[in-house]
C-alpha cells in the first residue's frame, strides 16, 4: 500500500510540475486564459470581452474598455494547450473623428477585420477588396464593433486594400474610403 501511495504522489508531483512549467512557458489550458494573460502583459485591463470567433484550431477575441480595444488570437497546440498568435491594440478609438475605424490582424492562416463605428447611424460597412474577391459585409454590431474572418490560402493574400463604404439604415452612403 505504501508503494502505491508513493507512486501516486510522484505522478501527481510530475503533473503539477508540468502544468506549472507549461503555464510559465506560455501554454494554457483555455484559449481565453491565454489571450487574457497576453492582454495583462500589455497592461490592457480592465476590459470587457466583446466578441469571440473560432476557426478550426484558432480562436480570436475582441476586448474593449472605455478608450482602447484589442484583437488577439490563440491556437491549439500539443492537443490540449493553447498559445498566443499575437494581435493588435488600438488606443483612443472613442475620440476618432471618422465615421468608422478599421483594424485587424493576419496570422498567415486567417485575416481578421474589425470595424468600430463612431456614428451610431451607420448600420452597414462594406469592404470591396477588388481582384474578383467577395465583398465583406459588416452588419452585426456588438458595442459598436463588428468582426469578420477571412480564411487565407496563403499569407500573401492578406491585404487591407480596397474600397470601404459605410451606409445608414436607409441605405444612404455615409462615408467612402479607398485604401491603395
Amino acid at each position: 500500500m505504501k508503494r502505491k501511495r508513493e507512486i501516486l504522489i510522484g505522478v501527481a508531483l510530475i503533473l503539477i510540475t508540468l502544468v506549472v512549467l507549461g503555464w510559465m512557458s506560455g501554454y494554457y489550458l483555455s484559449p481565453q486564459a491565454c489571450v487574457e494573460d497576453s492582454l495583462r502583459g500589455l497592461y490592457f485591463s480592465p476590459a470587457e470581452k466583446i466578441d469571440e470567433v473560432q476557426i478550426g484550431d484558432r480562436y480570436y477575441y475582441l476586448y474593449a474598455n472605455d478608450h482602447q480595444y484589442a484583437l488577439h488570437g490563440a491556437r491549439k497546440t500539443a492537443g490540449i494547450f493553447y498559445v498566443t498568435t499575437g494581435g493588435s491594440t488600438h488606443n483612443d478609438y472613442a475620440d476618432a473623428d471618422e465615421a468608422f475605424q478599421i483594424d485587424g490582424l493576419s496570422d498567415g492562416k486567417n485575416q481578421l477585420f474589425v470595424i468600430h463605428r463612431s456614428q451610431p447611424e451607420i448600420m452597414k460597412v462594406e469592404i470591396d477588396p477588388g481582384k474578383n474577391r467577395p465583398v465583406i459585409v459588416f452588419d452585426q454590431w456588438e458595442h459598436d464593433f463588428s468582426i469578420k474572418v477571412q480564411q487565407l490560402e496563403n499569407s500573401e493574400e492578406a491585404t487591407w486594400v480596397g474600397t470601404y463604404r459605410a451606409y445608414d439604415a436607409q441605405g444612404n452612403l455615409v462615408e467612402k474610403r479607398i485604401y491603395p
